[in-house]
């Protein structure tokens, strides 16, 4: 199952990379494999990490591609929270989140055709608990902001 997941998202990340100006690529990710993206920043590159509800992960960083498997109970407590947090466009979300012009960076969630606000300026209880996740998925596969005098830009990817 790992490797059909892990050559599935590859072939549709190959797909999407091709056909990147094509409006019917945002459909080429799965509705329940969730995408983590971080913007990045003036100083950094961000990142996109790929969650499929078995805990199945593909992502991308400044540091190239690569796949793991996340615990049952992070992967559990990812989709659990944002399911309560639907529909996520409508997440609280801070407005006045000040933050650095060079390595001030954004978080969104995408899954099923939904996409939340920066979840990295929480406005609620529903909100940081997304945040959390997301830093504790993130730290689980030791996926960062690499600086961009250090790392590769992230391909182009269409949802």
């Amino acid at each position: 199952m790992n490797r059909l997941f892990s050559k599935s998202l590859l072939g549709l990340a190959g797909i999407s990379f091709m056909l990147s100006t094509s409006p019917s690529a945002i459909g080429l990710v799965p509705n329940n494999v969730a995408v983590i993206v971080n913007s990045g920043s003036t100083n950094t590159i961000g990142y996109r990490i790929y969650v499929s509800p078995s805990g199945e992960v593909n992502y991308v960083d400044g540091k190239g591609s690569n796949q793991g498997k996340l615990s049952k109970k992070l992967t559990k407590k990812f989709f659990r929270d944002v399911k309560f947090a639907e529909p996520l466009s409508n997440l609280a979300v801070r407005q006045d989140c000040a933050k650095s012009v060079s390595f001030g960076t954004s978080t969104t969630i995408n899954l099923g055709g939904q996409q939340s606000p920066d979840i990295s300026c929480p406005g609620d209880a529903k909100a940081q608990r997304l945040d959390n996740d997301v830093i504790a998925i993130a730290k689980a596969l030791n996926v960062v902001n690499v600086p961009k005098s250090q790392g590769q830009p992230l391909p182009p990817q269409n949802f």
